[in-house]
């Protein structure tokens, strides 16, 4: 398994990048409501909050394709997931009303 993820492909890098950020959003969605529970702070107010900061992991994945592992196609991958989910963002949280 570890050697897959090393294979310096272009598709994996895009399904790395779009899998990536479910099990982030799940931890900082995890630390928001047991921030809120113990009351040390009032927590994100707005769940776009959490979508965008999930896309975290995505930057530490492309220093590590890059840097580390010196896979360059998977990279690119990664890179064009994280700008297309950060469009989404984008998109979907911030209309211009008419």
């Amino acid at each position: 398994m570890k050697n897959f993820l090393k294979k310096d492909n272009f598709f994996l890098g895009l399904v790395m990048g779009l899998l990536l950020p479910l099990p982030v959003y799940g931890i900082f969605w995890g630390l928001d409501i047991f921030m809120k529970s113990t009351g040390l702070w009032h927590g994100l107010q707005q769940p776009e909050n959490i979508y965008l900061l999930s896309t975290v992991g995505n930057f530490l994945l492309i220093r590590l394709t890059f840097v580390n592992w010196k896979n360059e196609k998977t990279g690119k991958g990664v890179l064009l997931m994280t700008i297309a989910l950060v469009f989404v963002f984008f998109l979907l949280y911030f209309k211009q009303p008419r």
